[in-house]
């Protein structure tokens, strides 16, 4: 059941009402807290790496700002999942599933300044992606052991990374004569 943790508040409630937050207001803190870091990220990322895409697009590419408009929506169902995993604080030790969230939200955050670094070579995005879609399993799985609706808010980013991980194949084998 549940173990001494340190975000753990005695006497609380499982809704996580009794720490004086509401369950409307952690979600909300989650959902845009997880889309600010992810669009931060990204303009930052932007502003200091511009993006020198010298590379052939296959037949099957997405065009570039289709990707930002996957990512405002995976972002805050990411931040809508962690903080569904967040009010069961009271019932679980969820410290395991909330680190990985944090990594995983890391790992997002170097994405960009490396794939901008790298001048957006085809074969270090394809095995950051490989990287993505592992992980987004893992947590989705993390998150099912605390909760059902955390997982379904998951859903798209276990759907998107093989996706996304499937484009990055077709560039790379579009553009392998680059080195």
């Amino acid at each position: 059941m549940k173990s001494t943790s340190f975000v753990e508040v005695h006497g609380g409630s499982v809704n996580g009402s009794s720490t004086g937050s509401r369950p409307i207001y952690v979600l909300v803190f989650f959902s845009i807290g997880t889309l600010g870091i992810g669009m931060l990220t990204a303009y930052l990322s932007f502003s200091l790496f511009p993006f020198d895409n010298t590379y052939r697009l296959p037949a099957i590419y997405p065009p570039q700002w289709m990707f930002w408009v996957f990512w405002l929506v995976l972002y805050p169902t990411m931040g809508l999942a962690a903080g569904y995993v967040w009010l069961q604080r009271n019932t679980f030790d969820i410290r395991g599933a909330m680190i990985y969230y944090v990594s995983i939200l890391l790992t997002n955050v170097l994405f960009l300044p490396i794939a901008n670094v790298s001048k957006g070579n085809p074969a270090i995005m394809t095995f950051m992606d490989i990287n993505g879609v592992l992980t987004a399993v893992l947590l989705g799985w993390l998150f099912l052991r605390y909760s059902k609706r955390a997982f379904y808010y998951l859903l798209p980013l276990i759907i998107w990374m093989p996706v996304t991980t499937t484009f990055k194949i077709l560039l790379w084998l579009a553009n392998s004569t680059n080195p």
